[in-house]
């Protein structure tokens, strides 16, 4: 993962004849940054989020110094995934310091892990912006649909399903760059558990 001392090392190609990012803004996020990681590193609190560099923006320049943008893009991917992952662990150390409760029954090992039509309003994904991601309303309107169906079968409905596993495995969005999306692997791993989840209640509705 990116540590705060790799953004201060971090050197960006010159542009002068080609279209590039302003020096001084770029080194300005950059110093953010690089505090905000450190504070993570020293488990303080940091002032900036990865939702905040992920919808910067920077003035640019031609026909005058500027930094590459491919370059200072692929620093700025590196900087939003490492406070992410800073940001998602926050609940896990909470949790870990939390009074431990008394054991509850362990459900067995090989029992799949079901989603709830209620928590999938509730799902979000890291934004991706000088990355490739997934299209926002894509995936809105899916997870939308595959709410409906886990609802339908929770319910008790029978019938055909207007969503399957398969479906779910076979879907493909519109790809996003330069603008707002959802990290593809974050996406990937839910869809992971739709499909697992379609497929149960397939299965037990096919056994009735």
């Amino acid at each position: 993962m990116l540590k705060s001392t790799d953004i201060t090392t971090a050197e960006f190609a010159i542009t002068k004849f080609r279209e590039g990012y302003e020096q001084a803004e770029v080194d300005a996020l950059l110093d953010r940054a690089t505090t905000a990681l450190a504070a993570w590193e020293s488990r303080g609190a940091a002032a900036l989020s990865s939702a905040e560099v992920n919808a910067h923006t920077f003035p640019t320049t031609k026909f005058g110094n500027g930094y590459d943008q491919d370059q200072v893009d692929d620093l700025l991917d590196r900087v939003v995934a490492a406070l992410a992952e800073y940001e998602n662990a926050v609940p896990e150390v909470e949790a870990a310091e939390a009074p431990v409760a008394p054991a509850a029954a362990v459900a067995p090992a090989d029992a799949p892990a079901l989603l709830r039509a209620s928590t999938l309003p509730d799902k979000t994904f890291t934004t991706t912006r000088f990355r490739e991601g997934y299209s926002v309303a894509g995936v809105d309107d899916f997870l939308a649909a595959a709410r409906a169906v886990i609802a339908d079968y929770e319910r008790g409905a029978t019938g055909v399903a207007a969503l399957s596993g398969d479906d779910v495995v076979n879907v493909r969005f519109t790809p996003t760059k330069f603008k707002r999306g959802y990290n593809q692997g974050e996406v990937d791993d839910y869809l992971d558990q739709i499909v697992v989840t379609l497929r149960h209640y397939e299965q037990a509705a096919g056994a009735r």
